[in-house]
């Protein structure tokens, strides 16, 4: 009974390392897993160049640097449901408002406010 009891622990066991295995070799083969991601993943501001684009970066940064309350954002990048998403969540505590005197656009955009910060792509306008 003992030994029985024993094999089927032993088979169990190598079942499982067996899984852990096949597990692991998916991950990094097929889903392209990174453990880097894993380990650090509730760092701040780790990987943010993974997880969005370098215009809502710059756009983040902008209102940080700015130290506003909240913004709105010109009509080409409202139309831009990637771009209003991630920057809404992204940007957050600084609120999105449609009403706001702050308006983010894209440097090539033309708009009859006062620019208040700029970079490579994006403008902070101030109305």
């Amino acid at each position: 009974m003992y030994q029985v009891k024993r094999s089927n622990l032993i088979f169990l066991s190598i079942i499982i390392i067996i899984c852990l295995i096949k597990l692991f070799h998916i991950g990094y083969s097929r889903v392209n897993f990174s453990t880097n991601l894993l380990l650090h993943s509730f760092e701040k501001d780790f990987a943010n160049n993974i997880a969005v684009s370098e215009n809502i970066l710059e756009a983040h940064d902008l209102i940080k640097k700015s130290n506003i309350s909240n913004f709105n954002l010109s009509a080409n990048l409202i139309l831009s449901n990637y771009f209003r998403h991630r920057i809404v969540e992204f940007s957050y505590p600084v609120r999105f408002d449609k009403n706001s005197k702050f308006i983010i656009a894209l440097s090539d955009s033309k708009l009859s406010c006062k620019v208040k910060l700029k970079s490579k792509r994006i403008k902070l306008y101030e109305c």
